[in-house]
């Protein structure tokens, strides 16, 4: 309501252009706000096994682009997860993965997880679960890492 007087103000006055110019460029700083990507909340945890330890780890994405499209918006992410061994040594690309997402309403954050088996020839020891994520539609990159302990019982 104080916009409106403030415009109706300055239109009587003989501002108009004057009024024209402050309402882009606040229409323009208010639509042009361009989200960056971030990775958030890791997670890691192993469980032993007979034969060595089964690692569950995750993280959540924000700030991805959404294409709309239809009255959909369109979410696509693809991720890698590599491990960094206790000798510094890392395994790159254990698992690779794609989140192709569709949804009425816009995304706030999304789930990156996974699951995998590590063999007893594996020395035990402090590990590192690193998960690159690109969203392929802003060619944006982020990594994040998580630290964990395998442990002999």
């Amino acid at each position: 309501m104080v916009y409106i007087k403030l415009i109706y103000k300055y239109f009587c006055k003989g501002r108009i252009y004057s009024t024209l110019f402050l309402i882009v460029i606040f229409l323009f700083a208010c639509s042009n706000k361009e989200e960056k990507l971030e990775l958030f909340s890791p997670e890691a945890f192993t469980y032993s096994l007979e034969d060595g330890w089964e690692l569950n780890a995750s993280c959540r994405v924000k700030g991805f682009t959404q294409n709309e499209n239809s009255d959909e918006y369109v979410v696509k992410l693809s991720y890698t997860v590599d491990l960094a061994t206790p000798d510094g040594n890392g395994i790159e690309g254990i698992v690779e993965g794609l989140i192709d997402e569709k949804s009425k309403e816009r995304f706030s954050d999304l789930h990156i997880e996974t699951q995998l088996q590590i063999d007893e020839s594996y020395p035990a020891g402090k590990y590192k679960i690193i998960f690159n994520v690109s969203d392929d539609f802003s060619q944006k990159k982020k990594s994040i890492e998580k630290e964990f302990e395998l442990t002999k019982e």
